[in-house]
């Protein structure tokens, strides 16, 4: 289960208000707060936008580790890199894109656009590959500096 209690953690950390956090994210107030309260999930995009401005870990932002990773993280996210990482997993540990999508519960064509960065994946199927794999975010996303997804 995704946590985004460390959202609001850190932005009330930082004394920032709500609106000032959306006007950072370049959304509504009102759709910030439903992310942080966790009844809608934050896209990916916006996640990582809020991670590089405080300088955190995606893993530590939704509670999968304890480690800021502060200093050690590459700004901002490519789509193409994700995807190349989504598929060298999936490849690596021998599953077929029809089992990626089962587990998912979308189409294996959805897998394929995933691959291929034709459509964002949404946070909540990153994170349930980065549980089925046991891999961080952070190295999916390529947001680890020297990191390499099958080492």
């Amino acid at each position: 289960m995704i946590s985004f209690k460390r959202l609001k953690d850190i932005r009330e950390d930082n004394d920032y208000s709500q609106r000032e956090m959306a006007l950072i994210l370049g959304v509504k107030r009102s759709a910030y707060s439903l992310w942080e309260l966790g009844i809608n999930i934050i896209p990916l995009r916006y996640l990582v936008t809020f991670a590089d401005y405080f300088d955190y870990s995606l893993d530590y932002l939704l509670g999968l580790s304890n480690r800021k990773g502060r200093g050690n993280m590459i700004k901002g996210i490519n789509f193409q890199e994700l995807g190349l990482n989504l598929k060298k997993i999936r490849l690596y540990n021998g599953y077929s894109q029809e089992d990626v999508a089962y587990f998912l519960n979308v189409s294996p064509s959805c897998i394929v656009r995933y691959e291929k960065a034709y459509i964002e994946i949404s946070l909540s199927n990153l994170y349930k590959y980065s549980e089925v794999f046991n891999i961080s975010l952070d190295e999916l996303c390529g947001k680890k500096k020297g990191s390499n997804v099958l080492t």
